[in-house]
C-alpha cells in the first residue's frame, strides 16, 4: 500500500513518495484555485531531516503536474533525481529554506490579483478572516527581477523574513508554510484577501477589522492554521477528484 515500507527498504525513501504525492497534489489545488499561468509557477518541499528538496520542474503547468515531474535537489541547485528542465528561479526556494529552518514548503505563484496588487501602491486590509492571516502585513521585495541567482535568492528571503509571504514587485508573490498544506493556504488566502478587498472597495469605503478584534481573531487562527490548511487542502482535492470523475 502507499506509505507502506517495502521489504528491505529504508524509511526515508518511502517517506519522500509520499512527499512527492502531497507536492504534485499541491500544485493540482494551486491550479485548481486559480494559480496556474500556462506553464509558470512553481511548489517546492523540503525533505525531513536533509538539506535538499523537490521542486515543480520548469515546463509544465502547475494543473499536470505528478509526482514524475518534481525535481530533487540541494541548496546549492545540484540535481539529485529527477529529469526535465530546472526553474530558473530555483534560488527563490533554496534561500528561504537555507534562511528559515522552520519553513518546508515555499509557493511561488503569478496569481492574477496579487500579481496586479504587486504592480501597485496600494495597502493590504484587514477584510476578512483570510486578510488576519496576513495581520502583521505581507513582506514585500521590491524587485521586478527574477529571482535567477543566489545572491537575489538572498535578498528575497531576507524581505521574506520571518512573515509568512512576500509580494515580489510587478512579479507575484511567494509563501512559506511549515507544511505544503499551509504554504499552499496562504498563497490562496492572500489571493481571496485581495478579491474581497477589491470587491468591498467597489460598494464604497473599506471597513476593516477592528483592532481589538483582530487581536483576538489572530490568536484564534494561527492556533487553528495547521487544521485549516489540512481541510481546505483535503477540500479542494475532493473537488479536483469529482471534476476528474465527470470528466471521464
Amino acid at each position: 500500500m502507499p506509505g507502506e515500507a517495502a521489504p528491505g527498504r529504508p524509511a526515508r525513501a518511502v517517506h519522500g513518495i509520499a512527499l512527492r504525492g502531497k507536492l504534485a497534489a499541491a500544485c493540482r489545488v494551486l491550479a485548481a484555485a486559480g494559480h496556474e499561468d500556462f506553464t509558470l509557477g512553481h511548489a517546492s518541499a523540503r525533505e525531513p531531516g536533509a538539506p535538499r528538496f523537490l521542486l515543480k520542474r520548469s515546463r509544465i503547468g502547475l494543473g499536470e503536474t505528478t509526482a514524475r515531474d518534481l525535481l530533487l535537489l540541494d541548496l546549492d541547485g545540484h540535481r539529485i533525481e529527477g529529469e526535465g528542465a530546472v526553474p530558473l528561479e530555483l534560488p527563490l526556494h533554496a534561500e528561504i529554506f537555507r534562511a528559515r529552518p522552520d519553513v518546508n514548503a515555499v509557493v511561488h505563484t503569478h496569481v492574477f490579483q496579487a500579481a496586479a496588487f504587486a504592480a501597485a501602491d496600494a495597502e493590504f486590509r484587514m477584510v476578512s478572516q483570510d486578510s488576519v492571516l496576513f495581520a502583521d502585513g505581507p513582506r514585500r521585495y521590491d524587485s521586478a527581477r527574477l529571482i535567477a541567482t543566489p545572491e537575489l535568492g538572498r535578498a528575497l528571503a531576507a524581505a521574506l523574513g520571518p512573515g509568512r509571504l512576500v509580494i515580489l514587485r510587478n512579479h507575484g508573490i511567494a509563501a512559506a508554510g511549515a507544511t505544503i498544506e499551509e504554504a499552499t493556504y496562504l498563497a490562496i488566502a492572500f489571493e481571496r484577501s485581495l478579491r474581497l478587498q477589491v470587491a468591498a472597495a467597489a460598494f464604497g469605503p473599506v471597513r476593516e477589522i477592528p483592532p481589538d478584534e483582530l487581536g483576538h481573531m489572530r490568536r484564534t487562527f494561527d492556533a487553528l492554521l495547521e487544521e485549516r490548511a489540512q481541510a481546505m487542502f483535503e477540500f479542494l482535492l475532493r473537488q479536483i477528484a469529482k471534476q476528474d470523475g465527470h470528466a471521464r
